[in-house]
């Protein structure tokens, strides 16, 4: 019988891999496109957003398929730190003035 608790757990780090794995690939071609380096793209805070959200799926999915307290704990803190750099990414986002 298919466990559907285990594909749905593991889906959500599987799907925070991939986002942060699509995000590096398109931030290097916008660099490459740009003409930037890849160290300034590293600084925009859209592409920070993308990491985060991706270590946010990855802790969770984590989480759901720890069988233990000391695999749990990494990942609970992996959450929390994620949720954290998202919240104050936002707030740092809607404390800049417009460029005009």
């Amino acid at each position: 019988m298919i466990n559907w608790y285990s594909i749905v757990a593991n889906s959500f780090w599987l799907l925070g891999l991939a986002i942060i794995l699509a995000g590096l690939s398109y931030y290097y071609w916008l660099a490459d496109q740009t003409g930037r380096s890849f160290g300034e793209i590293l600084e925009v805070p859209s592409f920070q957003r993308v990491i985060v959200i991706g270590a946010l799926l990855v802790g969770i999915g984590l989480a759901l398929t720890a069988d233990s307290l000391w695999q749990g704990l990494p990942a609970a803190a992996l959450i929390v730190v994620s949720v954290i750099a998202l919240i104050t990414s936002f707030r740092a986002r809607s404390n800049t003035p417009p460029t005009q």
